[in-house]
């Protein structure tokens, strides 16, 4: 909008993994803002590993700096303390991803996680013709993760024929993920699909599928989320599908959506909804939930020159 200085605005996105290729789309989502905004800053930061100390740190130290807004995708709900912290200090919130509505957040933005879930079971049951051996792998200690279980879980469960035999936790290593599977199809060589509630699962499901000496794709794997591994999976027809978020809008519209809240722009319900207590700006916005098969997976192959 014209005549609003953005000069010095600041805004900062916080979370832990950000090895994963997953926020690839963020960084594109920045570089769109500040084609836009040239002005504005906008930070993506957090510890490259699984480190929650590092990550609360690094909260803590965003607030410090006294950010105009803060994006956070909390992976669990020993992390809203410290970021309740931003909300003491004035300082508007947005969650990517992961929700917490009793939280005092702005706003969520992020695919329904628990529809995730069920995209991914719809799709293993039509393909194993509604019966067979199932066998969930996934990170049980993620808010996010649990949620496409439950999903998941909810189509299971409608139909009498299809039993899940084993729920696996990889510990956030896909070596050991492999390793289970190994000893899963020793112990269920009838197995007919794989879910996999997250990326690293996605990685390890395949490994271990080759490591089992099984021929490729007569386990159907389906994942969660867009790793380049599990892209590559895809193609080679060693992964049948994988449901992924809009996480490029996620990014998008969290900064969009500060800008309104810091600067009082956009529709308003009133004519001085500041005055009146009031603010159209949603509550959640839900990007849909995508899947990607060996049909379509080469546009969503990553161009890291891009």
């Amino acid at each position: 909008m014209a005549g609003i200085d953005r000069s010095g605005d600041h805004y900062a996105f916080v979370s832990v993994f950000m090895s994963l290729d997953y926020y690839v789309d963020y960084y594109r989502a920045v570089d769109m803002l500040k084609e836009e905004w040239p002005e504005v800053k906008v930070e993506i930061l957090g510890p490259a590993d699984y480190d929650i100390e590092a990550t609360l740190a690094t909260i803590d130290q965003t607030i410090a700096k006294g950010v105009d807004g803060l994006i956070v995708m909390p992976w669990g709900e020993d992390w809203l303390p410290t970021i309740q912290n931003a909300v003491d200090a004035g300082i508007p919130v947005i969650f990517l991803g992961v929700d917490f509505p009793n939280f005092p957040r702005l706003t969520y933005i992020g695919s329904s996680n628990f529809k995730m879930g069920v995209a991914g079971g719809e799709y293993i049951a039509e393909r194993i013709n509604y019966k067979g051996q199932v066998v969930v792998m996934r990170n049980p200690n993620l808010a996010n993760v649990t949620e496409r279980w439950e999903g998941f879980m909810s189509v299971m469960d409608r139909y009498p024929g299809i039993k899940v035999v084993a729920d696996l936790d990889h510990g956030n290593d896909a070596n050991v993920g492999a390793q289970q599977i190994v000893g899963i199809m020793q112990k269920f060589p009838d197995l007919a699909a794989i879910w996999t509630g997250d990326g690293i699962g996605g990685a390890a499901a395949p490994m271990g599928i080759r490591e089992a000496g099984v021929k490729p794709g007569s386990v159907i794997i389906v994942g969660s989320d867009r790793e380049d591994v599990l892209l590559a999976s895809i193609e080679e027809g060693e992964i049948s599908a994988t449901v992924i978020q809009g996480g490029a809008l996620e990014m998008y519209a969290a900064v969009k959506i500060l800008d309104m809240y810091v600067h009082g722009t956009g529709p308003m319900a009133s004519y001085d909804d500041g005055a009146a207590g009031v603010s159209l700006l949603p509550d959640v916005i839900y990007p849909k939930n995508l899947i990607i098969t060996k049909e379509n997976v080469k546009y969503f192959k990553r161009d890291y020159d891009d």
